[in-house]
């Protein structure tokens, strides 16, 4: 939902005073004409001399700039708004689930020591950002399993983590579509306040139809993904040193497919953020994260009051009642 469609007025009875400030406007340019027609049969040049205090000529006139400075304020009185503040204790305790990706494509080299441990690595230091708020953790290869409910203690779900491995997976490949109801269980009635986070080195092609499936769903968790790992790709190593065989006999193709990245981003809006060597990518994470929760539904969040935006044209406009000639006089 747009910010346009969340507009409205948090106190909209002050808004009465808006066609009340209009009316005694048009009332004072009513008077204020009848006060120049009657003085009509004098000649032009003679009028201007002999009239005090002449401002009817004017374009702009001391009661447009009060009328105009008093609309503003009924207007910030009426608090204007169209976002919320969530409510701290929301915030803090706004759930995550991490899908981290155990397979053999993340053995390879082309991040150091491995994408796999690369993987580990930005988790820990995403969680250590995350100090106080729940987070799960699902491993998925050709399966998908749940490793940690969510906890806030990192000090439990970190030896479960750095235990992964392609080599206990019970069944290789790398179907991400498998975690997605597995992440919808955890979170159950929290998954609107929730995020899913996949830790990858991108998707299949056979993952489109399920991710597409998956956002077509009455409120679903919101998804994105770091993806790790260079478009060339490396050469995937197992523990002995010797390279990953694909079914053919041959090395492993470990490229990134930037064309189904597109196609899972378009298809389900799962944002994609691409892995970086500082913490660039963390930092976007987080606001993704923190984008999806307030676009939750938080009972206990407060709509932001922004008359203050309103405030400061009126009180330049008041600037203008110092200026001489300027004073209105009732």
């Amino acid at each position: 939902m747009s910010e346009l469609e969340l507009f409205h007025f948090l106190r909209p009875w002050w808004l009465l005073g808006v066609p009340v400030l209009i009316g005694i406007w048009w009332l004072v340019h009513r008077s204020m004409a009848a006060s120049v027609s009657g003085v009509s049969m004098v000649a032009p040049h003679l009028l201007e001399t002999l009239t005090v205090n002449n401002q009817h000529s004017a374009r702009f006139q001391p009661i447009d700039g009060v009328v105009i400075a008093l609309l503003l304020v009924v207007l910030a009185a009426a608090g204007p708004t169209w976002n919320k503040q969530p409510s701290p204790w929301f915030s803090e305790t706004a759930p995550l689930v991490i899908a981290l990706e155990v397979s053999d494509s993340m053995r390879s080299n082309d991040l150091q020591p491995n994408r796999l441990e690369r993987a580990r690595f930005k988790i820990l230091d995403l969680l250590e950002l995350r100090t106080g708020a729940r987070t799960a953790l699902i491993a998925y290869a050709g399966t998908a399993h749940v490793v940690m409910p969510p906890t806030i203690d990192l000090n439990v779900l970190k030896p479960f983590l750095e235990s992964l491995d392609p080599a206990i997976m019970p069944k290789a490949g790398a179907n991400a579509g498998n975690a997605l109801s597995l992440a919808s269980d955890l979170l159950g009635s929290e998954a609107a306040t929730g995020t899913l986070l996949f830790v990858n080195d991108g998707f299949n092609a056979t993952d489109v139809p399920a991710f597409s499936e998956f956002s077509k769903q009455a409120n679903p968790i919101a998804t994105i993904a770091l993806v790790l790992g260079t478009d060339a790709g490396g050469v995937a190593l197992m523990p002995d040193g010797s390279p990953v065989l694909d079914a053919a006999g041959t090395r492993l193709d470990t490229t990134v497919d930037n064309a189904v990245l597109r196609r899972i981003q378009s298809t389900s809006a799962t944002g994609i953020v691409r892995a970086t060597t500082d913490d660039a990518d963390l930092r976007s994470l987080l606001a993704r994260v923190e984008s999806n929760l307030r676009q939750a539904d938080d009972p206990d969040a407060q709509w932001r009051d922004q008359a203050w935006w309103l405030l400061l044209p009126a009180a330049l406009l008041t600037l203008l009642w110092f200026r001489r000639g300027w004073t209105m006089q009732w």
